[in-house]
């Protein structure tokens, strides 16, 4: 019995002398919650957007050109090896060719694999390819960042960089004997058919598309965006581009050069090249940096003092009123 009554004093001592946990402490205790992180936009606004090509415009215009031509041979070649894979398996469907009647979804194959990766591989890896330069230099000149005789020969450095990249491609293409040669040779003959009028007006519609997607590319990336939100930014108007015929200077430089070096374009002739590059060209200027670069820039963005674009253009600033 006095063995019992002493057990239950025990049990009830030790019940006494329990305290319970203090919670209270044990919630300071916890790492203080952090707020959330504000979400970036995935976007830049347009505003905001030309206001980066403006200055990427500059910066191209200010480059060393040493730097800038091997930029642009890279970009040239990325071109190039599109043209490869489109003409590889979108131009070698079927017998007959993608342009004719009837031949949607061979347009549609031709223009979703091939050239989208060439302007991904430009944006990417900080390329130099003229048709986006074009945007990035009328964007700065409309803001007033450069001058017409920098954009000149930041151009013309580009354009002969980029002409030599798609000639080391279609060396690559013509003397590998690739898949690629003979659809590249009936998209050369194709290119030569239209008359100068309607190769300058598919080369307003190349240009502004292509200079679309570099729009695209720099509202994505500069605004957080990732290598996903650049690939769709690309592809979409890339392939618009291309499903819908239009001209590109640096995709015909390609198809020239594989049909001359493959000796399969000998009925080619000089003097229609040249004055299909001509054409294309000027109307690649036109949509790119006049439509994009210059007209979209003075729309939706920054406004610059009259005066700064008139020096741009080598103007002289009207004097002040007495």
């Amino acid at each position: 019995m006095m063995l019992r009554v002493t057990l239950i004093a025990l049990v009830l001592a030790g019940c006494s002398a329990y305290r319970a946990p203090n919670v209270a402490h044990r919630r300071l205790a916890l790492r203080p919650r952090t707020a959330a992180p504000a979400i970036k936009a995935a976007l830049l606004s347009p505003a905001d957007t030309f206001e980066f090509m403006a200055n990427e415009g500059l910066f191209r215009c200010d480059e060393r050109k040493l730097k800038l031509f091997v930029k642009s041979i890279a970009a040239g070649a990325f071109v190039g090896t599109g043209g490869i894979l489109c003409a590889g398996v979108g131009g070698d469907i079927g017998a007959t060719a993608f342009w004719e009647a009837g031949n949607g979804l061979k347009r549609l194959t031709f223009g979703a694999i091939g050239f989208p990766l060439s302007i991904i591989a430009v944006g990417t890896t900080g390329a130099s390819a003229f048709t986006g330069n074009l945007a990035f230099a009328g964007a700065a000149l409309r803001a007033g960042k450069t001058s017409l005789y920098k954009v000149g020969k930041m151009l013309l450095v580009t354009y002969i960089g980029c002409l030599i990249g798609t000639f080391l491609a279609a060396s690559l293409c013509a003397l590998g004997a690739l898949p690629a040669v003979g659809p590249s040779v009936h998209i050369a003959v194709h290119k030569l058919a239209l008359s100068p009028l309607q190769t300058f007006i598919r080369g307003i519609g190349g240009g502004w598309l292509i200079a679309l997607a570099i729009t695209f590319a720099t509202a994505s990336t500069k605004g957080g965006g990732n290598f996903c939100d650049l690939a769709l930014g690309v592809w979409l108007p890339i392939s618009t581009y291309v499903i819908c015929d239009f001209e590109h200077c640096l995709a015909n430089m390609f198809f020239f050069f594989v049909a001359l070096i493959s000796g399969q374009g000998a009925q080619l002739g000089a003097m229609p090249v040249i004055y299909n590059l001509l054409y294309s060209t000027l109307g690649n200027i036109v949509g790119a940096g006049v439509i994009v670069g210059v007209f979209l820039q003075w729309a939706t963005g920054p406004n610059c003092p009259v005066d700064t674009v008139r020096q741009a253009f080598g103007a002289t600033p009207a004097a002040p009123a007495a």
